[in-house]
């Protein structure tokens, strides 16, 4: 085999050749084709790649879960010299949650939502181990002590819906190490979280590991959390691992164009600020055609006539390092710099638009477009009791923005601080409480995720049409010719107007929500996390989009995103939201490179930089604790219960938001 010399004589986990098919009605999809790797006692392996690329399929399938109509066709898993593949499932049952744990991107839907958190630990811990109710119970609240859960004595015997998402995450971790696991498959673990809870998690993971000794298998499409985490990286392409090697290695010297290529695409959190960021044209490699030559030619710009006919091999480059590619180096400079020279000229292709938009180019301010002042927004709710007074949920309590025409706010924090609340209400979904919204024009939005928002039996060319059809606007040929103007804008062909949702790609589906959002001509448009479920090269190209949108069309944005090194990339000022209310607010630049409030130093210090380097070399000082409760806010300080600044005059004076040296805002009382 090609890869003998990546693979340990005695390691935990032993990998060969696997190929895992789903068998459907009109194709067969190849989602795991010959992938083999070592995973060595105590190791830490991330595997990483676009969606699609077989990472999930592979890890389910180590662990023998893969779902139905997909099945191990051939190929060997040994854990500790036992073969997994074909084990019966009575023999399997004893070996998932003691020997292997998992931990899934979405704790709910893997928790029982109707159990208490007793139940579903004591459970599996007591016919693992074998240990009686008590000591099992001891043992339960013990695990979900050392993961950082208080109060783990009465927090036990709560319902998985009375925990923060971070919360639950932590008990999914307890669960997957209390029966001493001797490997964790982590399946995009930190995804649903916001990035100060991402950091507590990726550093509990990686000290868990180290104290344990237990190995992890951590699938993400993060490269900045495999630069923290990771020990060894795969990357994984159509199904195969197309590069491998030390955290180290891969990130100072990729070898392979599609890790050189996924490492250019990231938005960068510090340093200067770069023009228009690269993207890998193309898609991946549909897994129902069959791969002649190199999965990876049709994306690459240094493809030869030799990458047509005949597949690389994983081969050795040095070191641990390996890439599937005939170049030994992959891209040079030249190719480096050709696809970068590509990728800013390759901007949306657009017919002469006849929907009267206003042309302002970005920077250029001719009147504000929105205006925001005192909101507030406050949820009621019902009693229980009767005698008992329900507390108010201040969701948004007193914010105010103002934005100019071909403007970019950028409103982050975590979950729960009132940055959808503030969507809601400029969009009309929610009646504010108090406070005004002044919007000049129309004001529209683009969806986190725009499948769930798009009709799956209209075509995209009735979907884009629905907002004119709605408004009675222009004539059924005049609406028909707006249309193919409008995917234009968006840089996609007029024959996607005849596909279904279902036949578009993530990114495709993100552009047509785009297109829909401008239809009716708007002067501000809310991105509520346009980008993240997106992979990262697709991410990039939307972020693109937005900025020639904004450029040419003097459109303003609302940008909400937990991603800071997307609102950074994008966004003329920033919002930081905490609690409700705005604790600062200033150009982004600024902001990002000189943050002055202890939640902007939190919310950046968490941020993960695609550099192990400079990651081992960070000291980072994560904030602690979560988000209080907007029904039972602190006294004093919203922050203070998390500040590492905190004094005795914030626990008991609010501070309020003030100017600070011109430029922006703070509400702090340790700035002056």
């Amino acid at each position: 085999m090609e890869t003998d010399y990546l693979l340990d004589s005695d390691p935990l986990l032993r990998v060969r050749d696997l190929h895992t098919h789903f068998e459907t009605e009109s194709a067969t999809v190849r989602a795991v084709n010959g992938v083999s790797f070592d995973i060595q006692r105590g190791e830490r392996l991330a595997i990483v790649g676009e969606s699609g690329s077989g990472k999930s399929a592979m890890a389910m399938s180590l662990i023998q879960l893969i779902a139905y109509p997909g099945r191990i066709v051939s190929g060997s898993v040994q854990l500790e010299n036992k073969e997994l593949v074909g084990m019966p499932e009575k023999e399997l049952n004893r070996l998932r949650g003691k020997e292997v744990g998992t931990v899934f991107q979405d704790p709910m839907s893997s928790l029982d939502p109707v159990m208490r958190i007793s139940d579903q630990m004591i459970t599996p811990i007591r016919m693992h181990l074998k240990l009686g109710p008590k000591e099992a119970r001891l043992l339960a609240i013990d695990w979900l002590s050392r993961v950082g859960i208080p109060d783990a004595e009465k927090r036990i015997d709560a319902y998985p819906f009375e925990m923060s998402g971070g919360m639950r995450q932590r008990i999914m971790i307890a669960m997957a190490l209390s029966c001493n696991a001797k490997l964790i498959v982590a399946d995009e673990p930190t995804t649903a979280l916001d990035v100060t809870i991402q950091a507590q998690i990726v550093q509990l993971l990686k000290e868990l590991t180290e104290t344990t000794g237990t190995a992890m298998m951590f699938i993400t499409h993060d490269l900045g959390l495999v630069a923290r985490f990771a020990q060894k990286v795969a990357v994984m392409y159509a199904g195969k691992i197309v590069e491998y090697g030390t955290v180290h290695e891969l990130f100072a010297h990729p070898k392979h164009p599609y890790t050189q290529s996924l490492l250019m695409t990231i938005p960068k959190i510090s340093g200067e600020k770069s023009g228009r960021l690269l993207h890998i044209g193309g898609f991946p490699h549909d897994m129902k055609n069959q791969i002649i030559g190199c999965s990876y030619k049709e994306r690459c710009s240094a493809a030869a006539s030799r990458c047509h006919m005949e597949a690389p091999p994983l081969q050795e480059r040095g070191g641990t390092q390996a890439s599937a590619c005939w170049l030994e180096h992959g891209l040079q400079t030249e190719g480096l710099d050709k696809i970068v020279s590509l990728d800013k000229h390759n901007k949306p292709q657009t017919a002469a638009v006849s929907m009267n938009y206003t042309k302002t180019a970005a920077g250029e301010a001719d009147g504000h477009v929105l205006v925001i002042k005192d909101l507030h927004k406050h949820f009621k709710r019902d009693s229980l009791l009767p005698w008992r007074k329900a507390p108010e949920i201040k969701a948004v309590n007193g914010i105010n923005i103002t934005l100019q025409r071909g403007e970019t706010i950028g409103i982050v924090g975590e979950s729960g601080c009132g940055k959808s609340t503030t969507a809601r209400m400029l969009l009309g979904l929610d009646e504010p409480t108090s406070g005004s919204i002044e919007v000049s024009g129309n004001i529209q939005i683009v969806f986190q995720d725009p499948y769930s928002s798009f009709n799956p039996k209209m075509k995209i060319g009735d979907i884009i049409a629905e907002p004119l059809n709605v408004q009675g606007i222009g004539t059924k040929e005049e609406r028909r010719f707006k249309v193919r103007e409008l995917i234009a804008k968006v840089g996609l062909e007029a024959s996607y107007l005849d596909r279904y949702p279902s036949q578009l790609s993530g990114g495709q589906r993100q552009r047509i929500g785009v297109a829909r959002a401008l239809a009716l001509n708007p002067s501000v448009v809310v991105a509520d996390e346009p980008t993240s479920a997106l992979d990262v090269s697709v991410r990039a190209q939307i972020i693109n989009l937005l900025c020639d949108l904004k450029e040419e069309m003097g459109l303003s944005f609302v940008f909400i995103s937990h991603d800071l090194s997307t609102v950074r990339y994008i966004s003329d000022k920033i919002a930081v939201m905490y609690l409700g209310e705005i604790v600062e607010y200033g150009p982004a630049e600024r902001v990002f490179t000189n943050p002055m409030h202890p939640y902007t130093k939190a919310l950046l210090a968490a941020v993960p930089v695609p550099d192990p380097v400079i990651e081992s070399q960070r000291d980072i000082q994560l904030v602690s604790g979560e988000l209080p409760s907007p029904a039972n806010p602190p006294l004093g300080c919203a922050f203070h219960s998390r500040c590492p600044l905190v004094t005795e005059h914030c626990v008991s004076h609010k501070p309020v938001l003030e100017d600070y040296q011109t430029t922006r805002q703070v509400a702090c009382h340790a700035v002056s």
